[in-house]
Order: C-alpha cells, then structure tokens, then sequence
C-alpha cells in the first residue's frame, strides 16, 4: 500500500469489514516519525468530534481504540462510555482545558460517595465501615491525605490542604490517563475508588461493589428488577473497560 505522506514511517495494522452496504470499511494503525500513533479510516486520518487529529501516544492504546470503532460496526453501542468517548474527550476538551477539568475533579472530592455513610440499618453501616474506611485510610497511608466523612445528610467540604494535594497528583496525569480518570469518577461518583483502583489497591469488580454498595445491598434483600440489573452490568463492564484504557498509557 502506497502512502503518499512522508510523515508517517509505518503501517501497523490493516483490518477490512463490510457494512450493510457492503462498502469495505479499511482500518490502519500507523507509527509517525513523532512516535505517535494514528488511524485511517477508508485512507483518511481519524477526527475527533472537533476535527483535531487522533494521535495516540502507543500502538496498545490505537489497538483498544480500534478495536472499539470495530466493535461499533459490528454491533449496536450499549455502554456508556467507550475508548472512542474517552479519547475524543482528552483531545477535544481536556487538552485545552486541562487546569478545568482537574479543577472539577478535584472538587469533586467533597461530595465523593465514600464520604457518605449510612446512619442505618446496621448492617448496611457494618459493610460501609468494612469496605469504605480502609479505602479511607489508604488515601492518608499512600497520599497523606486526610479526609473527612460523615453519617449526615450536610454536605461535606474536605480540608484544603486534601484538595491541594490530589490536584498535585492529577497534574501528573496525561490527558489520555485523565479523561480515563475523570470518566472512572463520573460513573464511580468518587475520587478515591478510582484513585484506588488506577493504583491496583482494588480490582475492578471492586471498585463496581464499592461504588454501587447501598444499591447492591437492597437488590441482596428485597430482589433485582430486570431493568437495574443491566444498568448495573453495564456499568460493570464499562470500569472494567476503563481500567483498561488507563493501563494502556
């Protein structure tokens, strides 16, 4: 295959599928002389949403990439979120507006699930305690930060010094692992349990049980409804999938 392009060195991988049509869809990963990786489509340089260039900083994370535009041909999307979703984000918003978003994650530290506990009924409060505060403690132990949490219905505002702190630690982020991150907290509604989990302090299923511990425990007592269950699955597999993505950076 000829590419007229002098900037690209190699091509990586060449997949062909059919639509319904049966106009053949063609997808290439190719390395550039930078060392970044991009992927044709049909001969023509994938684009985010905004017409920035994809170009992705390893081939694992092109593979997962292309593997996700696949997945999209081949059947219908059913996940909230995707590679495509998070990637299109690091490019398009939080690369331009990086102080934004880590300012938003950070903040969002003060309504962070963890920190909620339940005033009853015990046994829920037994699990909370069993679950949540060694996750708690884990955030003093490895990040020397404090945080505070509560059994009240009044909102919570951490100490400033903990925000300062997890803002010094997400700017270390690229903005691939941190739109991973920020997606990770939107559908975890926590900081630490993604914290936790991008570390391998908890696995994923985990992070899923964790994340999801009141709700998990009223299906264990009263059943499970059909249309809550595959919400939750859904959601299962999309940590999972997260997970993924941050590891590939």
């Amino acid at each position: 295959m000829h590419l007229s392009c002098s900037s690209y060195q190699q091509i990586y991988l060449v997949d062909k599928y059919k639509m319904a049509s049966l106009r053949k869809i063609n997808f290439e990963i190719i390395k550039k002389n930078n060392g970044k990786f991009c992927i044709k489509v049909n001969n023509k340089l994938l684009k985010t949403p905004k017409e920035n260039l994809v170009e992705l900083p390893n081939f694992s994370l092109a593979k997962i990439l292309l593997q996700d535009y696949k997945s999209k041909i081949k059947s219908k999307d059913v996940n909230i979120v995707s590679a495509i979703k998070i990637t299109n984000t690091a490019i398009d918003k939080i690369k331009p507006q990086n102080s934004y978003y880590i300012d938003e994650i950070t903040n969002n530290l003060n309504n962070d699930v963890l920190c909620y506990f339940s005033s009853s009924p015990e046994e829920l409060v037994n699990i909370q305690n069993k679950e949540w505060l060694p996750l708690i403690h884990y955030m003093k132990s490895s990040y020397d930060i404090d945080l505070t949490y509560t059994s009240n219905l009044f909102a919570i505002n951490q100490k400033t010094e903990s925000l300062s702190k997890l803002k010094n630690i997400l700017k270390e982020e690229n903005i691939f692992r941190l739109s991973a991150f920020y997606t990770l907290s939107q559908i975890t509604k926590s900081i630490i349990i993604p914290l936790a989990l991008v570390n391998n302090k908890i696995s994923a299923k985990k992070a899923f049980e964790n994340s999801n511990l009141e709700e998990l425990y009223q299906i264990s007592k009263w059943g499970k409804d059909e249309e809550a269950f595959n919400r939750l699955n859904t959601i299962k597999v999309d940590i999972r999938n997260i997970k993924k993505y941050y590891d590939s950076v």
